[in-house]
């Protein structure tokens, strides 16, 4: 997997990752899935470059009801009955059986983030084998998705090889009624993780589910937390969408110190929310505010120490956010080494990481070394991007001539010859016009 993260776009508000919207799921969004719509990419701002935002109108959400009632789908409720028109790949899941783990992941042909994210959950699927069923659900129809499986995927290999894990047709938008509409999803690639007990307990972008699968895995999953996170960023992304058109008019325009500001209200409101908080960030590095943006990462390094992916993309965006010298490197590579350290250096994604990092600071030998270790553990799929990362780097390291010596003035340079016709200098042919003098330019 390429930096999740690390697929975060300004003009959609960068603290959600991005995903496709489903023009027929329903319109609200939340947790991390959602991204804001063209609509509000374009919408016009009262506020003008440089200018203070206007004030928006913050009240206090009405709190999401707690109560299965609503007809709402929450984490915690029991998983609905999935409806499948026809099993593409593996076998038949007729209904959720006790004591097994299940990953509903709904996605298209059509959706980069879906494709790009796909190759992840096949490893996934290797890893937990039996432990856990993975079941990719789209509302495409049969000749669509039996002609994707034909085609190569980027690695080369085709999509029914790459897929190690289950395929499936909605019937009838069926299914994604009852998990996507219910619990307010309008965005692709979706995961929902079915419990042993047949609750659902996380719901959120496949990029971000090894944690929690591995936690309901084992069974350390907070179930209570969950929810309760889960309303909150609901609420958040509620809030979110009054504020995005204002956001993104800004960023458009350059003024990342309009976004800032009106993302500091997101903030002062939802103080525990890290995507607005990585999203200042973003925004104070692309407005070149470098004090505060490298103060905002070590901020965001201390409160992530534990937290690889968050690591990881901190380094990524300090190391690639911008061109030319501002980002702390240093708190980069900081970053980049404790991911390394908390995955034991066998996450393929965040070894590429570190070698970008190093290559940034111009330690080029430990870049080529880093990115060779990437390699040695990395999927077709990343493969690729791995090898022309190492060309980039290796290309970069000048070639040397071993033993050289410098020519004493007069001597021939090894492997020069002096032409045969060339006269000294004051020997020169007459014809041959002496340079004019010039005035010295008064700017140098």
């Amino acid at each position: 997997m390429r930096k999740f993260a690390i697929s975060i776009v300004l003009a959609g508000l960068s603290s959600f990752i991005v995903g496709c919207s489903d023009s027929d799921s329903s319109s609200a969004g939340s947790n991390a899935t959602g991204s804001i719509g063209d609509e509000a990419a374009v919408a016009s701002s009262d506020a003008a470059p440089g200018t203070t935002p206007q004030e928006m109108n913050l009240a206090e959400p009405t709190p999401a009801a707690e109560s299965d009632s609503s007809g709402e789908l929450m984490i915690g409720d029991n998983a609905p009955k999935i409806s499948i028109g026809e099993w593409i790949k593996g076998d038949a899941v007729e209904s959720f059986a006790k004591d097994q783990v299940y990953v509903v992941e709904f996605w298209a042909t059509w959706c980069g983030p879906c494709l790009a994210n796909m190759p992840h959950l096949a490893s996934l699927q290797t890893e937990y084998g039996d432990k856990v069923t993975f079941i990719g659900v789209t509302a495409e129809d049969n000749e669509v998705v039996s002609e994707f499986m034909t085609q190569d995927s980027r690695g080369g290999k085709p999509w029914s090889e790459v897929l190690t894990y289950t395929i499936a047709l909605d019937k009838d938008r069926e299914t994604n009624a009852a998990y996507m509409e219910a619990a307010g999803q309008n965005g692709i690639p979706c995961a929902f993780v079915v419990g042993k007990t047949g609750k659902v307990e996380w719901i959120g972008h496949p990029a971000a589910i090894d944690e929690p699968l591995k936690q309901v895995v084992e069974g350390t999953w907070d179930s209570t937390k969950a929810r309760a996170e889960f309303l909150a960023e609901r609420e958040s992304a509620d809030i979110m969408q009054q504020m995005a058109p204002k956001i993104n008019a800004a960023l458009q325009k350059g003024d990342f110190k309009t976004g800032v500001e009106l993302i500091d209200q997101l903030i002062a409101k939802f103080p525990d929310n890290s995507n607005f908080k990585n999203a200042r960030f973003q925004f104070l590095l692309k407005g070149k505010m470098f004090d505060e943006a490298n103060r905002t990462a070590g901020a965001l390094f201390e409160a992530s120490k534990d937290d690889a992916l968050e690591l990881n993309q901190l380094a990524w965006i300090l190391a690639t956010g911008v061109e030319g010298p501002g980002p702390d490197l240093d708190l980069a590579l900081a970053a980049a080494s404790r991911a390394v350290e908390l995955t034991e250096s066998k996450n393929a994604s965040i070894l590429d990481t570190l070698s970008r990092v190093q290559f940034s600071k111009g330690d080029v030998e430990e870049a080529i070394a880093t990115e060779k270790k990437a390699l040695e553990i990395a999927s077709d799929e990343e493969k690729k991007q791995f090898e022309e990362s190492l060309k980039e780097y290796e290309a970069s390291v000048a070639p040397e001539t071993p033993d050289a010596k410098p020519a004493e003035p007069g001597e021939e340079k090894p492997g020069e010859e002096k032409p045969a016709d060339e006269k000294p200098s004051e020997e020169k042919s007459s014809e041959e016009k002496p340079a004019e003098a010039t005035e010295p330019d008064p700017a140098n």
